[in-house]
């Protein structure tokens, strides 16, 4: 694992938004589920709306990050490639729109402490399972980012590495779970109920 940061330190009053623009991943072809996931009902709402709600909360912008025409069958990277263009604020964060339960208090707490921190770049990592999908990253990554992806980087962890972000461990794993299938939202939908 790489260097580590707890989640802790940085409050801010909870009303008031963070110099942060959240960005939906929303790009992926959804092969297996048949269908758009983030347009996809999750407990009645569409995927999508459920990811910006939270974002809202305390990011100062908040965007969807599609496929990008310039890198055509890049996968997520190249969302996060074109969210750091067009970025308004000095931090990004990406939230993936395919998991729907991980709370808007642990993102929020999250960014707290990587702004408090000063690094550069953090993602999460939930009982030693890397979720790269998951990452904050000042504006100023996007050079690091375009080389890696030009070199032919294509998987998140690796892209994340090349401009050194700091893991954070995250305890709940239910709170990642993904949906992919069918039988992902069932058993999502039956968790977000307590069933």
């Amino acid at each position: 694992m790489g260097d580590q940061m707890p989640v802790s330190g940085y409050q801010t009053p909870v009303e008031a938004k963070l110099p942060v623009h959240g960005f939906v991943l929303a790009g992926g072809k959804s092969s297996r589920m048949g269908v758009d996931k983030a347009l996809l009902p999750f407990c009645g709402r569409p995927m999508v709306e459920i990811a910006v709600g939270k974002l809202r909360e305390f990011c100062a912008d908040v965007s969807i990050a599609g496929n990008w025409e310039e890198r055509v069958d890049v996968g997520p990277g190249a969302g996060i490639e074109a969210g750091l263009k067009a970025a308004r604020q000095p931090w990004v964060m990406f939230l993936p729109v395919d998991v729907p339960l991980v709370p808007v208090e642990l993102l929020r707490g999250w960014v707290e402490a990587v702004l408090e921190s000063g690094c550069g770049a953090s993602y999460l990592v939930v009982k030693e399972q890397r979720q790269p999908a998951f990452c904050v990253m000042r504006r100023e990554c996007l050079a690091g980012v375009s080389a890696a992806l030009d070199r032919g980087v294509r998987r998140l962890d690796e892209l994340l590495r090349s401009v050194a972000a700091a893991e954070v461990e995250v305890e709940v794993e239910s709170w990642f779970m993904n949906v992919n299938t069918p039988e992902d939202l069932a058993k999502a939908e039956a968790a977000s109920k307590g069933e």
